[in-house]
């Protein structure tokens, strides 16, 4: 990214430790924003900041936190262990590790630069606001889809999934929500899960009125906060909606079409491609550097994340070279490698000669496809359900005959097959209160959907500060 990139990237804060005698004193949610933002480029700057924030450091959307879910199934396992990642897979991220107060600090971190940012706006305080209306509006739409999408992404590692509850109104089961410009000494309490939803729907709604429909790759548009809200919906139950918006988004996102098959193989290496409705800017100056997701992906880097040879998708792709997927296997087994030696997956192998730099597709056209197949079938329509699954498949396997309907376990199965290292595969199914495959430590084991360990605890260090947290269960 461009070094304006840290103009407010930087005030954000101070460095991440987990020792910061700072945050002893405050929490997470009021973390203070000391840039003034009062001009254009200011704001241009600000938006640059979050996603500064948001690609180079730890558990961001470059690093661990591309390959969250994959980690804790079955589908990859760990090569040889350097215990960075290893933790998510073996489910042993206690409420004192410090990689959940790195995620808990910097996403909050960076909806206090959003919610600065707003309030500029808002505030009326963009002194040439006058004459660059539509710069203004695409920019407030900018933030308020990135505030809908912090506060998603908090809620899939800390909360429930709302389909998977009783009760989406219990007390304290979503998150403490940072809609606005807080105090420093600020103390919030946990919302209900229907409370953080409805935020997260709100603002991708809101984003609609504001934001360009046109391509800028590199940041969101109307067609990416559309498809997030879409997601969002299908996370909350509401399905119908979740439906209508991904239909929306394939009727009308011009400028973006699925990958054909003879273009599959190549467009992980390359950036902004025709399915990208959202993917951060990744550079050799920003990156998560080791703990980038291409670093996790290969033999060379720490190798934590590479395919399980007896798993169900490895012996899947392995088996149907005519499924251009099957292309997205690397072959690192030479004894070269070690301990190290296996398959990864290839949808991080890095530009610039370095496996830091890979643009996360945070969401794509493909995964539009899907949502709108599960969301049709869950409305009842399994035909309509099967019209998406079929054109997806049309693109990836020769020879593929259309079929008349399909099933949960099948959408499902091609959510792991089609984004398979993309942040998908455990949410996915426990969203559909499935259990999943884990690689533990102790060996494999079932993970259903409402086992305590689906959700992370809140950092103990935030409850110590702030009396009025409550804890997730179990921990």
């Amino acid at each position: 990214m461009k070094k304006i990139y840290l103009t407010l990237g930087l005030m954000a804060g101070m460095a991440l430790t987990s020792c910061s005698d700072f945050l002893d004193k405050t929490p997470s949610t009021s973390l203070p924003v000391d840039g003034a933002v009062t001009t254009v480029f200011d704001l241009e700057n600000a938006v640059n900041g979050i996603g500064y924030l948001m690609s180079e450091d730890r558990m961001t959307y470059s690093a661990e936190y591309a390959i969250y879910a994959d980690l804790r199934g079955n589908d990859f396992a760990i090569m040889d262990s350097y215990g960075q990642s290893a933790p998510i897979a073996q489910y042993s991220l206690d409420k004192n590790h410090s990689l959940l107060e790195i995620a808990y600090e910097i996403y909050y971190k960076a909806l206090a630069n959003v919610n600065q940012s707003l309030a500029a706006i808002e505030n009326g305080n963009i002194t040439n606001a006058s004459g660059n209306e539509a710069q203004v509006n695409d920019l407030r739409g900018q933030l308020l889809a990135w505030r809908g999408l912090l506060h998603f992404d908090l809620a899939r590692m800390f909360c429930a999934i709302p389909t998977t509850v009783n009760d989406k109104n219990a007390a304290n089961s979503g998150l403490v929500l940072s809609n606005q410009v807080l105090p420093i000494d600020y103390k919030g309490s946990r919302s209900t899960l229907e409370e953080t939803y409805k935020q997260i729907t709100d603002d991708l709604t809101a984003a609609l009125d504001y934001i360009g429909k046109k391509k800028n790759n590199g940041y969101l548009n109307y067609w990416s906060a559309l498809a997030l809200r879409a997601r969002a919906n299908l996370y909350w139950g509401k399905d119908a909606a979740a439906l209508k918006d991904a239909e929306d988004v394939i009727a009308g996102a011009t400028g973006y079409s699925l990958y054909t098959k003879d273009k599959y193989a190549e467009v992980w290496g390359q950036a902004y491609t025709s399915e990208s409705l959202f993917e951060l800017s990744i550079t050799l100056n920003y990156n998560a550097q080791r703990n980038s997701c291409g670093y996790y992906t290969d033999a060379a880097g720490y190798p934590e994340c590479g395919f399980n040879q007896s798993g169900e998708l490895f012996t899947y792709l392995t088996a149907h070279p005519e499924d251009v997927r099957s292309l997205l296997i690397k072959d690192q087994t030479a004894p070269s490698y070690g301990s190290a030696a296996g398959y990864y997956p290839a949808k991080y192998p890095g530009r610039e000669g370095s496996l830091y730099v890979n643009n996360p597709k945070i969401i794509r056209l493909s995964e539009v496809y899907l949502i709108a197949a599960e969301a049709a079938l869950k409305t009842g329509d399994a035909a309509k359900a099967a019209g998406y699954v079929n054109t997806l498949c049309q693109n990836r396997i020769d020879g593929y005959a259309d079929v008349a309907s399909v099933t949960i376990d099948d959408i499902l199965w091609q959510y792991r097959v089609e984004l398979f290292a993309e942040n998908q595969y455990t949410f996915c199914y426990w969203r559909n209160k499935k259990s999943v495959r884990a690689d533990q430590a102790s060996g494999e084991k079932d993970i259903n959907y409402d086992d305590y360990r689906t959700i992370l605890p809140i950092p103990q260090r935030e409850i110590d500060y702030n009396s009025a947290l409550v804890q997730n269960p179990g921990y």
